[in-house]
Formats: structure tokens, C-alpha cells, sequence
């Protein structure tokens, strides 16, 4: 199946009514809990070493002072929310991947199509909506966890004055910037999910176990290559 064709018969099974509930909470919950502990660590050192980074370069010309501003407008307008999407989308994309393709390759889909089930409607829809509906969640997380590692590195080690760094945070970054960044969660949890969905639901059964690992690593590269991509064109978009 080519892939806007599988793109069509996906979000016509999206938006036909309300996914199986069983199979969104479930989907819901691992995509959204099971990233936080993973979204967490990287985020607060990504956070610490965004103040680390650009201390460094600021204190050459006297600008250590501004290193509020750069934490507002590089993390919260771009780092978390790309970060989120790509090390949360690699490891959920795998994930949705690797169960779909194991299902293709054990004629689980043939099953439930043989029963009339429909499996866009048992198996995608409720992934789409799952994801889609997480990772703006993530997003939205990152961003608090990493202003606040920035703002713990740039505060107690870098030496920068409290006042002044929450009042530059709160001067460059404001409320379109963070709904920004939940609007380009939503789009890259849509992305991450459908292309997952395709390479796991086309995994050949001829290739076996093999084919669970090659749906699994095309679902990755593909969705993380995506996403930085895309997320240059929103950006454009929204800031420029």
C-alpha cells in the first residue's frame, strides 16, 4: 500500500466517530507516562546546558545578562518541543512500529479482517489519536522542566541575578509562544504516529522477524527526519 493511500484510509478511519476506548487508553498512557522519565533527564540537562553554553559565549562581550532571553527564545520557542517530539516520537514510533509490523507478520490483521473487523479503525485510528493527543502534553512538560533547568544553571552556578533572569523570560517568551509549541506538538504527534503506523502495518511477512526490526528503524529515522524538517517550515511560519 503506497503511503498517502494508507494516509487516506487512516484519517478516514480517525475521524469516523470515537476510537475503541480500550485501545486509545492504552496507547495514551504508554506514549504519554511512559515518556516522561526519559523526557525528563534529557530535558534538564539539554536546559542546563543551554544557560552553560550560552554564558560562555555572552560573558566574551559583556551580554551574560541577557542569558534569560536566549534560554526563552531558543528552549521554549524551539529546543523542548522539537527534543519532545523527537526522542518522545523515536521511542513511541518504535513502539507503535514494532507492534504493528509483529501483528502483520503473525496474520493478526488477515484475523481480524476475516472476523470483518476493520483494522484501520481497531488498530490505527485509536495510535493516531492516542499520540497526537500526547505529545503536545510532552511539549508542554518539556518546555516547564527545561525553563527550569536553565534558570537552576544560569541562577546557582553561573552566578546570573534571579530578578533578572525570570524578568527576561517573562519579557521574550509569552502565551502565543508557548500555544506554539503545543500547535507543533499536535502536528508532530500526528506525523510521528502515521508514519509508524505505515511502516509497521506494510511489514512483509515474508521478511519475519527481521521485518519487525526494519519496520522499527524506518519508523525512526523517517519520523525524526520529519519532524526537524518540518518544524524549520512552522517556525518560518510563526516567527518570522
Amino acid at each position: 500500500m503506497r503511503f498517502d493511500t494508507f494516509v487516506r484510509h487512516a484519517v478516514r478511519a480517525q475521524f469516523r466517530g470515537l476510537p475503541p476506548a480500550d485501545e486509545f487508553v492504552r496507547h495514551a498512557l504508554d506514549a504519554g507516562v511512559g515518556s516522561i522519565a526519559l523526557l525528563t533527564l534529557l530535558t534538564i540537562f539539554a536546559g542546563m546546558n543551554l544557560s552553560v553554553q550560552a554564558y560562555g559565549t555572552f560573558a566574551r562581550f559583556g551580554g551574560q545578562e541577557m542569558l534569560g532571553l536566549f534560554c526563552g527564545v531558543g528552549g521554549i520557542r524551539e529546543l523542548y518541543p522539537v527534543m519532545a517530539a523527537v526522542v518522545c516520537g523515536a521511542r513511541i514510533g518504535a513502539t507503535l512500529a514494532a507492534s504493528l509490523a509483529n501483528m502483520q507478520i503473525s496474520e493478526q490483521v488477515e484475523a481480524l479482517e476475516v472476523m470483518g473487523i476493520d483494522p484501520m479503525r481497531r488498530l490505527i485510528a485509536p495510535r493516531l489519536w492516542a499520540v497526537t493527543l500526547m505529545l503536545p502534553l510532552l511539549c508542554a512538560y518539556a518546555n516547564v522542566v527545561g525553563i527550569c533547568a536553565s534558570y537552576f544553571a544560569a541562577v546557582h552556578q553561573m552566578g546570573i541575578n534571579e530578578g533578572v533572569f525570570i524578568s527576561q523570560v517573562k519579557e521574550i517568551v509569552h502565551l502565543p509562544d508557548l500555544f506554539a509549541g503545543v500547535v507543533k506538538g499536535v502536528i508532530f504527534g500526528w506525523l510521528v504516529a502515521i508514519v509508524a503506523c505505515y511502516h509497521g502495518y506494510r511489514a512483509a511477512k515474508r521478511d519475519g522477524a527481521e521485518g519487525v526490526g526494519i519496520a522499527t528503524n524506518r519508523a525512526i529515522v523517517h519520523a525524526a527526519v520529519l519532524c526537524i524538517v518540518l518544524n524549520m517550515f512552522l517556525s518560518a511560519l510563526m516567527y518570522a
